[in-house]
């Protein structure tokens, strides 16, 4: 079993006003080589509105950038799909693409900043992966997910590399040796431009992220829970 997680927001619970929330999309892919292709025509079919929402956007009163583009081109070419980049239409439009032919489940974690101690929050890192945790034990618990050797796929951004190999064994010890699962769990991280399936988490993690900002997409996230791809936001703290 493979599992794709990107996040969007920030940890800070004394910025609870502004960012009242921290999101984290986990993609349970179902059909690799489907999704695969499924990617593809997208980014393909959609190229040139992809440049132009990858300019950077300028507030017309001052002439400031106020979203500084080149994010999903490098150098005129395609690198990756970054959710911060898309736009409200073009967000609405990967959410009806990919409904159309679901090839993987979303698991969201929604973490309450305002709820949030400093203590915990010395460590972002820790909030992170405690969370991963604390979630896969209910969606393997609640029969969600299948109890099977499980892969979880990063974006490298989210450890630093002094414990690179932390939340790994801390899965490993938490939930195989406790009896949770079958297990084992193995960690990778990876450059989100290398990984088509950590984009698409992405976008996602951006787009429930926006939701909770704007109240922009009620119906994309009925849409997600009618044709059976979102499966559960698990909140924190409970």
């Amino acid at each position: 079993m493979n599992i794709y997680i990107d996040e969007s927001g920030s940890i800070n619970n004394h910025d609870a006003k502004r960012v009242p929330y921290f999101v984290v999309a986990m993609i349970h892919v179902t059909n690799k080589e489907k999704l695969k292709r499924a990617y593809k025509r997208f980014v393909a079919s959609n190229l040139d509105r992809l440049r132009e929402l990858d300019c950077d956007r300028v507030d017309q009163k001052t002439g400031k950038i106020v979203r500084p583009g080149g994010k999903m081109f490098v150098n005129g070419k395609f690198h990756e799909l970054k959710g911060n980049q898309f736009d409200r239409e073009m967000k609405k439009k990967f959410v009806n693409y990919f409904s159309k032919s679901p090839y993987f489940e979303i698991y969201y974690i929604r973490i309450k900043n305002g709820r949030l101690s400093d203590t915990f929050c010395q460590n972002t890192a820790r909030v992170f992966n405690y969370n991963i945790c604390l979630s896969l034990s209910y969606f393997f618990s609640k029969g969600f997910l299948p109890d099977e050797p499980c892969n979880l796929q990063l974006d490298e951004r989210n450890e630093k590399t002094e414990t690179k190999y932390f939340l790994e064994n801390y899965l490993n010890t938490q939930l195989t040796m406790s009896g949770t699962v079958s297990g084992p769990f193995t960690v990778h991280y990876f450059d989100s431009s290398c990984n088509q399936f950590i984009q698409i988490a992405d976008v996602f993690a951006n787009l429930y992220y926006s939701q909770l900002q704007t109240l922009c997409y009620n119906d994309e996230m009925k849409k997600l829970e009618d044709v059976g791809m979102l499966k559960f936001i698990f909140d924190f703290p409970l």
